[in-house]
């Protein structure tokens, strides 16, 4: 490749081999279409007999609404091999990831189509022991100074706080879990107050084992799907749109 190029790709040294600035470069522009190389391969491997779908999704999602209902278009789909797989990190659709993503965040690469499922309210919640040990919080100041429960980073109860009306001018504490799945199940175990929205915890606050600290309204970010734009309209995508936009109300304009 270097010899048709008629350039160094890469440097070979004792402790290793690297790519030199031009193979860096040149690793950039080929990488997508390796990828999609990679997963036309992969697909034409298994052939129509054996359909496939990756799906990858935001963890909490992933965990507490999409994984007890899946079974159904798994079961309308016989031969179906599903891959589901919880990340924070979005996949690049481009280069082949993923099939469809499924997150919580406006997000995309500038080639991914994108279909908006639902925009939930966003609250906080916490135990009915724990709120019997600390009191009851009338405001979202007394909101700001409790035990807060965070996911990953500090920043989205800033956001949250900040959409309620009140300006965040300190540093937020407390403990940060990996994802909205561990931040509810922390909070559920009496740790303190964490964020839900309403696809995350119905079943918690049908039994009673969460309850809401605050009547508020506030929707911050939608749950959406995304695949790659040459990708959008492959049948086995089309039915999994469908069948996961059927779980919720129709959104405007979709």
């Amino acid at each position: 490749l270097e010899a048709e190029l008629g350039t160094r790709l890469l440097d070979v040294t004792p402790s290793g081999t690297r790519l030199t600035t031009a193979g860096q470069a040149y690793y950039r522009d080929i990488v997508a279409a390796l990828g999609m190389i990679a997963a036309a391969t992969e697909r034409a491997r298994r052939g129509p007999e054996y359909p496939s779908l990756h799906v990858a999704c935001s963890p909490g999602f992933a965990v507490r609404w999409l994984a007890p209902r899946i079974s159904s278009f798994i079961e309308a789909h016989p031969g179906l091999e599903l891959s589901l797989r919880p990340t924070t990190r979005a996949p690049d659709l481009a280069r082949g990831d993923a099939d469809v993503d499924v997150r919580y965040s406006a997000r995309g690469g500038v080639s991914d189509h994108q279909q908006v499922l639902v925009r939930p309210r966003v609250f906080p919640v916490a135990s009915p022991a724990w709120l019997e040990r600390h009191g009851p919080i009338a405001s979202v100041s007394d909101l700001a100074q409790a035990a807060l429960i965070h996911e990953e980073t500090h920043e989205y109860w800033k956001r949250w706080l900040e959409y309620a009306g009140l300006s965040v001018t300190h540093a937020l504490h407390g403990p940060r879990y990996w994802s909205a799945a561990l931040a509810l199940d922390a909070a559920r175990m009496g740790q303190g107050v964490a964020l839900a929205n309403e696809c995350l915890v119905a079943d918690e606050l049908r039994s009673g084992t969460l309850v809401e600290v605050l009547a508020t309204d506030i929707v911050i970010d939608p749950y959406a799907l995304y695949a790659h734009e040459r990708r959008w309209r492959e049948p086995l995508i089309v039915e999994f749109r469908a069948w996961l936009a059927g779980h919720f109300p129709p959104h405007p304009g979709q």
